[in-house]
C-alpha cells in the first residue's frame, strides 16, 4: 500500500501518542487527541494513491466474477424478497445476498412480530448477511440479540460495542467464492445513538466507523482475504459528519465495495471513491441493487447498477420467486383483518413523502400533529418529520394506512415547558434547514417563521399562539410530542429534563381517533411553518 507520505507520518505519530503510557493529568489530552487521530486519517485518505496489492491479496489466479445482490432500507417490506431469490437463482457464478440495514421495522407485519416475519422470508431467500440499521434497534437491544439467533446468516456490525467494550454482534464474516477470500465486515452509523430512542441504546458504543475500518482491513488481509466489502449503514447525507459518511470509508485502500444504507440514496452505476464502488438502492423494497466484482490476478474491477422491484401489471421479465411470494403473503394474511379496517377518508391526496416532510410542512404532517394535540388535550404539539414514513391517497383511510404512515409504535407524551425552552425546540427543529433530516419539526397550536440565513440557534423570528398572542417565554405551555423525542431522539435534548411528564396512547391510534370526529382536511398546508426570505 503506497500512501502520501504527510498523511502516514502523521497518522504514525498520533498512533504513537495513542499507545503511549501517560501520567495521570494526560489522560484527557489523550482523549482529545483520538478525536484529532480521525481528522487526520481522514486527510491522509484525501492525499492517497493507488493501492498496490502484494500477490497473497488476490487467491486465485484465474478471473473470478462475483455478483453481490444487495437491498437496504426496506422499513419491513416483504415486496422485492420474491424477486431478490429469482435473482439470485438466476446467476451463474458465486452470488452473496446483502442487506444493509433498516429491515426489521417499519410495516404491520414485521411490526406485529417484533421483526421475526422479516428474519423468516430474509432465511428462505438465503440471505448471506446483514448489517443492522439505527431502525432494527427499534424494539429493543435484546430483541435485536434474539432476532440474530433466528437468522440463518450472520448480523455483522464491528463498531458496535457493549458498555464493557465488548462486540455486540459478530464483527465480519469471510466467504470463499470460487477461490476467492471475500472478507465482509459491518459498519453501523453512530447516529444510532440519536435516530434510534436514546433509552435503548444508550448502553451501546457506536465506535468511529474510520478507526474500525482501519482496523478490520488489517484484519481481512491477515485473513488473506483478496475482496474486502464493508457492509455499512452510514449513507452520504450531507448533515452527516464526513468521518461517518461511506463515502469517506470508501476512501481507505484496502477496500473495494461499500454496499450502503440509511441515507435512502439510489446510486445509478454506483459512487466511486479512489479505488472503491459505493453502491446503495435507494428504500423502500423498490430496487435491487446487483454489483459485480471481476477478479483477475492482483486486481478487482467493480461494476453496479440495479433494477427496479416490479409493480402490480408491470411487464417485466424478471418474474418471482413463487415460492418466496407466497410465504410473503402468507404473512401478510395473517394482519389483513387489522390493516384492513376503515377509520377515515380524505377527500385529498396526503403528502407525506420524505422529501417534504422533512423539509417543510404539508397537510399531512398538520393532521398527524393536530391528531396530538387533540389525545392530549395540550396547548402545542409538535413532531419530527422524520417520524412520518409514507403518504395516503385520496379515499378511504384503513389502519394499514396508518400504520405504514406511522410505523414506530411511538407513544404519545406531554410535559410542561417553559416558553424560552419551547422556542429552544423550534431553533433545533429548523437548524438544518435546507438539509432533509428527521428532526425537521412541524407543530399544531402554534405558527412561526424562520429565516434559514441566519445562524442557526438565532433562525426563529415570530411565533404566534393559535390563540393569536405571541409566544411568551416565562409562560408555562403544555406541550406534546412522541416519547421517542421526549428522551431526547433526533437531538431534542432539551425535553429530557422537562416537568410532569405524562404518557398517553399510541401515536397510530391517536391518529385513527381523530379521523373518527370527522375533521375538516385540506389539500394544502395552513401556514404553520413558514420561511422568510430576504429577496
Amino acid at each position: 500500500m503506497i500512501v502520501n507520505g504527510l498523511g502516514v507520518t502523521m497518522t504514525v505519530a498520533f498512533k504513537a501518542f495513542m499507545t503511549a503510557r501517560l501520567p495521570q493529568g494526560w489522560y484527557e489530552m489523550k482523549r482529545i487527541y483520538h478525536s484529532l487521530l480521525s481528522i487526520t486519517v481522514v486527510l491522509a485518505l484525501m492525499f492517497s494513491v493507488n493501492c498496490d496489492r502484494n500477490e497473497s491479496d488476490r487467491t486465485s489466479e484465474n478471473t473470478v466474477t462475483l455478483t453481490i445482490i444487495h437491498i437496504n432500507d426496506k422499513h419491513g417490506r416483504m415486496d422485492a424478497e420474491p424477486y431478490i431469490s429469482a435473482l439470485a437463482k438466476r446467476q451463474s457464478g458465486p452470488v452473496l445476498i446483502l442487506d444493509a440495514g433498516d429491515a426489521m421495522h417499519g410495516q404491520t407485519t414485521t411490526n406485529l412480530t417484533e421483526g421475526a416475519a422479516m428474519v423468516e422470508i430474509m432465511n428462505d431467500v438465503g440471505y448471506s448477511a446483514m448489517v443492522p440499521g439505527n431502525h432494527d434497534f427499534n424494539f429493543g437491544v435484546d430483541r435485536l440479540l434474539e432476532l440474530k439467533e433466528m437468522m440463518n446468516f450472520p448480523l455483522l456490525a464491528a463498531n458496535v460495542k457493549t458498555s464493557a467494550g465488548e462486540s455486540l454482534f459478530q464483527d465480519f464474516e469471510v466467504f470463499v467464492m470460487n477461490g476467492v477470500r471475500v472478507g465482509v465486515f459491518g459498519l453501523v452509523t453512530p447516529e444510532t445513538a440519536i435516530k434510534t430512542d436514546p433509552r435503548i441504546v444508550g448502553g451501546l458504543i457506536f465506535e468511529n466507523p474510520v478507526q474500525t475500518a482501519l482496523r478490520m482491513i488489517e484484519i481481512l488481509k491477515g485473513a488473506n482475504c483478496g475482496v474486502i466489502i464493508v457492509l455499512a449503514h452510514l449513507g452520504v447525507d450531507g448533515a452527516t459528519m464526513a468521518e461517518n459518511r461511506s463515502d469517506t470509508i470508501a476512501k481507505i485502500p484496502g477496500i473495494d465495495v461499500v454496499i450502503d444504507g440509511h441515507s435512502h440514496t439510489l446510486f445509478g452505476n454506483g459512487l466511486a471513491a479512489s479505488n472503491a464502488l459505493v453502491a446503495q438502492a435507494g428504500a423502500f423494497a423498490e430496487h435491487i441493487g446487483i454489483v459485480t466484482i471481476t477478479v483477475s490476478e492482483n486486481t478487482a474491477t467493480k461494476s453496479a447498477g440495479y433494477i427496479d422491484v416490479p409493480k402490480s401489471g408491470d411487464n417485466n421479465k424478471l418474474l418471482p420467486d413463487e415460492r418466496i411470494a407466497n410465504k410473503a403473503a402468507e404473512l401478510n394474511a395473517a394482519n389483513e383483518a387489522l390493516v384492513s379496517k376503515i377509520v377515515g377518508h380524505t377527500p385529498v391526496f396526503l403528502q407525506g413523502e420524505r422529501e417534504y416532510v422533512r423539509k417543510e410542512e404539508t397537510n399531512l404532517t398538520n393532521l398527524i400533529t393536530n391528531s396530538v394535540r387533540f389525545a392530549t388535550g395540550a396547548d402545542v404539539a409538535f413532531m419530527g418529520g422524520g417520524n412520518i414514513r409514507a403518504s395516503i391517497e385520496a379515499g378511504d383511510i384503513t389502519m394499514g394506512d396508518i400504520l405504514t404512515v406511522l410505523p414506530f409504535s411511538n407513544l404519545l407524551v406531554s410535559v410542561k415547558l417553559k416558553g424560552s425552552d419551547l422556542l429552544a425546540v423550534l431553533e433545533h427543529g429548523v437548524s438544518s434547514y435546507p438539509e432533509l433530516t428527521g428532526k425537521h419539526i412541524q407543530v399544531s397550536g402554534m405558527s412561526f417563521t424562520f429565516d434559514p440565513e441566519a445562524e442557526p440557534g438565532s433562525r426563529v423570528k415570530t411565533v404566534t399562539m393559535d390563540d393569536g398572542g405571541a409566544l411568551d417565554p416565562d409562560k408555562i405551555y403544555t406541550v406534546a410530542t412522541i416519547d421517542f423525542i421526549a428522551a431526547g431522539g433526533d437531538g431534542y435534548t432539551m425535553l429530557q429534563n422537562a416537568a410532569d411528564l405524562v404518557y398517553y396512547g399510541g401515536d397510530a391510534e391517536a391518529l385513527a381517533a381523530y379521523l373518527a370526529t370527522n375533521p375538516i382536511i385540506t389539500g394544502e398546508p395552513e401556514g404553520r411553518v413558514r420561511v422568510i426570505s430576504r429577496q
